[in-house]
């Protein structure tokens, strides 16, 4: 039985499917992300099991935990620390004020938002992970081509890289270095819904990423 482990970019995906609900007219419903990766694995076709999800969120900062949108999706997703086999791994979510106009916390036009260190704990996890053998086939939830470094080092590695993404989601740089891409659909997105009453929380305003640095800074160091 081969072991899976899934990697999941939460804003990336959390923005890109608000997007998709958009374009199609769908109601956006609550994902459970323990039941979205089985559903990924489930559509490999391998005899595989997933032994680990791992879900990257940004915690936000003190001024934006004043507003009640980041502290009702913060306050959802430690609720989701409790899950079995599941695990998240928080990076930052600060502000970063518009020069020029003067600043108002609860008029998002006076400012923008910054997610730190997403990029750099996929990374981090994803070769530890593979470089210690804890699993054979790694599902990469995200459309950011900030990965393909982490994704090139995995594929020489000889573990089973897979990227899962929206259908609306540009994935051609990662053709040659990935085993299977996932078309995350309607389908696949029906059967990850929790079966019950959720409070949906409503996303904050996309966030913009970024990287001060490279993914790939450092990785020499891993490999060693």
């Amino acid at each position: 039985m081969l072991r899976t482990m899934v990697f999941i970019d939460f804003q990336n995906f959390n923005i890109s499917y608000n997007e998709y609900c958009s374009y199609n007219h769908l109601s956006r419903k609550s994902i459970d992300y323990c039941s979205l990766s089985k559903q990924l694995n489930n559509v490999l076709q391998l005899s595989s099991q997933v032994i680990k999800t791992y879900l990257f969120a940004s915690k936000p900062c003190d001024q934006l935990f004043a507003l009640d949108s980041y502290k009702k999706q913060y306050e959802w997703l430690c609720k989701l620390k409790r899950s079995n086999y599941f695990e998240i791994i928080e990076g930052q979510q600060v502000i970063r004020r518009i020069e020029g106009i003067n600043f108002d916390i609860n008029d998002s036009k006076t400012y923008t938002t910054l997610e730190k260190g997403t990029d750099v704990n996929v990374a981090v996890q994803m070769l530890s992970k593979g470089f210690q053998n804890a699993y054979d086939i790694a599902i990469l939830v995200s459309g950011d081509t900030d990965y393909i470094p982490v994704v090139e080092n995995l594929h020489n590695l000889g573990k089973i890289v897979v990227l899962a993404t929206l259908p609306q989601q540009n994935v051609e740089k990662y053709r040659t270095i990935i085993d299977k891409h996932i078309s995350i659909n309607q389908t696949v997105l029906g059967n990850s819904e929790y079966k019950h009453n959720v409070n949906i929380v409503k996303s904050p305003k996309p966030i913009k990423i970024e990287t001060k640095k490279p993914v790939n800074a450092g990785l020499n160091n891993i490999n060693e």
